[in-house]
């Protein structure tokens, strides 16, 4: 009889410095289990950054985000500004950049297309996939 491995975490964390800011990278699934442990990372990478450094947040590799961790990195973006700590969110693929949108959170952590243009503050361009229900008219001249 073989055993298999069971996983200790769903999640995986790295802190890097890269010149005026660090970087969290992320991969994984984000969800109550594992917001933890997302959270304590976070607060470690606030804490090595000095204001005006960047806190960049890489979700490139990042399976699934739930809503434990959207709160999360809304939390961690309030916290972030209150200390004058720009965060910028690295996120590329639909299991992230949809529920952002889905919730209406687009404002409020804007999402970038590579850690380089998030630590320059570029932000990605919009897709227009974030609007949601959009519906238009047939005849607009009958209202």
């Amino acid at each position: 009889m073989s055993e298999l491995a069971i996983p200790t975490s769903l999640l995986g964390l790295t802190i890097e410095r890269h010149g005026a800011g660090a970087v969290v990278t992320v991969s994984g699934e984000i969800d109550l289990s594992t917001r933890r442990e997302f959270e304590v990372h976070l607060e470690e990478a606030l804490d090595a950054v000095s204001p005006p450094e960047t806190l960049v947040v890489d979700l490139s590799e990042v399976t699934f985000l739930g809503s434990a961790g959207l709160a999360l990195l809304l939390n961690t973006q309030k916290t972030a500004a209150r200390r004058g700590t720009p965060l910028r969110v690295v996120a590329t693929q639909r299991a992230v950049r949809r529920p952002v949108e889905a919730v209406g959170l687009s404002d409020a952590l804007p999402l970038h297309g590579t850690v380089e243009s998030a630590l320059a503050g570029v932000p990605a361009p919009r897709t227009g996939e974030e609007i949601l229900d959009f519906t238009l008219d047939a005849d607009p001249v009958s209202r």
